[in-house]
């Protein structure tokens, strides 16, 4: 039996636990090197104009995705004898891995944890390694939904004054993009508020709203909700959706309101096992 050596506590993908059902991620050791694509290639945009031998830089994009190939197998501490997969066993990991559409929020649990990271990851395909023609180890090959990892969720309330300025701080390893979080906004007065991003000179307006209501603004999917009957709600929005740029955002709103953002931020670390 080749050597096998257990590289993380447990494994989660969506509602699938790998210790509910008995298994601990391992690794057989094999005379090839295998290496996980951390995604991290990249594609320059650039152009020549006129007779310039030297192109005019436009942009950059990343061209792959995090992958990543993880072997199951049973504990082999409570089971003693009973480290190989029967039919019933496979069938009832296959069914729940198998049975998931799209991508999942997935998680490796480390023996040492450093940042909570999650991955949004799919299962491409399922294979078994067998030793002595039984089945040891089932085989997971993974794609994410990017080249990221994710940190945990981030969930952070201010009760705002009105025109004092108050701070949120995002830690995205996504120097170029913005991260849009969900937002609820409860003024204590009715009128119209108006949340400012000194940082980045973005106004987010919202008129008619009653006191105590409760506005939702979902910046990523662009879906705005109240709790309340607030007829014409999008017109009564100026569709500057809830964004932050990296490091420090310093806001001001016009109004006392408890403002209320949910956020994940990007890590560029690959996977680590």
């Amino acid at each position: 039996m080749r050597k096998i050596e257990i590289v993380n506590k447990d494994l989660i993908i969506g509602n699938f636990r790998a210790s509910d059902y008995g298994l601990i991620i391992a690794s057989f050791s094999y005379n090839e090197q295998f290496v996980d694509e951390i995604g991290m290639n990249v594609s320059t945009i650039e152009e020549f104009i006129g007779n310039n031998p030297v192109p005019t830089y436009i942009g950059q994009n990343f061209t792959d995705k995090l992958h990543l190939q993880i072997t199951l197998i049973k504990n082999p501490y409570p089971l003693y004898n009973k480290l190989y997969f029967n039919e019933k066993d496979c069938r009832s990991v296959l069914r729940i891995l198998t049975g998931i559409n799209g991508y999942q929020w997935t998680k490796l649990i480390t023996y040492e944890l450093d940042e909570d990271l999650w991955y949004r990851a799919r299962v491409n395909n399922v294979s078994y390694k067998r030793i002595g023609g039984h089945i040891a180890g089932i085989i997971l090959d993974l794609e994410c939904d990017s080249h990221f990892a994710w940190s945990k969720e981030y969930s952070i309330t201010i009760n705002a004054k009105a025109n004092q300025h108050f701070y949120i701080y995002n830690n995205t390893d996504d120097l170029n993009n913005y991260i849009y979080p969900i937002v609820s906004i409860v003024p204590s007065y009715a009128g119209h508020i108006t949340i400012t991003n000194i940082n980045d000179n973005w106004d987010t307006e919202i008129k008619n709203v009653k006191s105590n209501e409760k506005i939702t603004v979902n910046s990523k999917c662009q879906i705005i909700t109240s709790n309340k009957s607030h007829d014409l709600l999008l017109n009564d929005f100026n569709l500057k959706w809830f964004r932050l740029i990296p490091n420090k955002n310093e806001y001001v709103s016009n109004v006392d309101a408890k403002i209320s953002m949910i956020f994940r931020v990007p890590r560029k670390v690959g996977f680590v096992v």
